[in-house]
């Protein structure tokens, strides 16, 4: 009975998933700020999670339906979002205009100045930080130094460093680098990343994206990711394809929920 109501259930889910995507129609957009277009702007589908990139001549293409809202966003200028119209799906054209972001700094007040440059000069107060008793003279320029007394601190033999005999233990004073600690290092570096991993996406999404758009139990969250390790979304979301990692979450959250259920 339970196999029963589990294929009745992903059947009815099918079929509203396919009635869902014949809405999406393909729009075009262009992205300009202060007259000028604008490349590499983060463009998502706040309701489908499908998302582009504006190309070099700021133009992108997504898939929308009526009512949609989609975030525009980038470091270099303000988040904005845009609901879509009949109008907008009606012509598939979509012209976006971004403001710049400008870092305010705080104001800084200076006192006690006239205005007269002159005045201003004298009452500049004095330097209270210690001085070097350190004079160089042009003489000092020609003097010869002394013997180095520390061994260790001697040029090193150039020899030494290029002859492959020495380098392979003739006699010599430089090694060949230790592959194997290298290579120790590295898969250290990776293991502490992939255990960072669930922390850096949960932060980057938030826990609303998973317990509400996903449908995922907050205490389940760590499993969840573990289970979509085999789609490679641990290298996605570390080479910057965070569109592609959330379009992977949300598909994988579907059979994840129907196995769990």
């Amino acid at each position: 009975m339970n196999l029963k109501l589990t294929t009745l259930f992903l059947a009815v889910f099918s079929a509203i998933n396919c009635f869902a995507q014949e809405k999406l129609i393909s729009i075009s957009g262009e992205i300009i700020s202060t007259h000028k277009v604008v490349s590499n702007i983060n463009i998502l589908n706040l309701n489908t999670k499908l998302g582009a990139v504006s190309n070099n001549f700021g133009k992108f293409e997504l898939k929308v339906a009526i009512n949609d809202t989609v975030l525009f966003s980038s470091i270099q200028y303000q988040t904005l979002k845009i609901l879509i119209t009949k109008n907008i799906v009606k012509t598939k054209k979509l012209k976006v205009y971004l403001s710049p972001l400008i870092n305010i700094l705080n104001e800084v007040f200076l006192e006690r100045l006239t205005g007269n440059l002159d005045i201003d000069i004298k009452s500049v107060p004095k330097d209270t930080l210690p001085k070097h008793n350190f004079v160089l003279k042009l003489s000092d320029l020609s003097k010869k130094l002394g013997p180095d007394i520390h061994g260790f601190l001697k040029a090193p033999n150039a020899q030494n460093l290029t002859d492959p005999i020495k380098m392979r233990g003739g006699g010599g004073g430089a090694t060949l680098p230790d592959f194997r600690i290298i290579k120790k290092r590295k898969l250290k570096r990776e293991l502490s990343k992939k255990k960072e991993f669930p922390s850096k996406i949960k932060k980057e999404l938030g826990l609303d994206f998973f317990t509400k758009n996903l449908k995922i139990p907050k205490e389940k969250i760590n499993n969840f990711i573990d289970y979509c390790e085999y789609r490679d979304i641990f290298n996605k979301y570390y080479n910057h394809k965070l569109l592609e990692v959330i379009e992977i979450l949300q598909q994988e959250s579907n059979i994840y929920n129907a196995i769990k259920n």
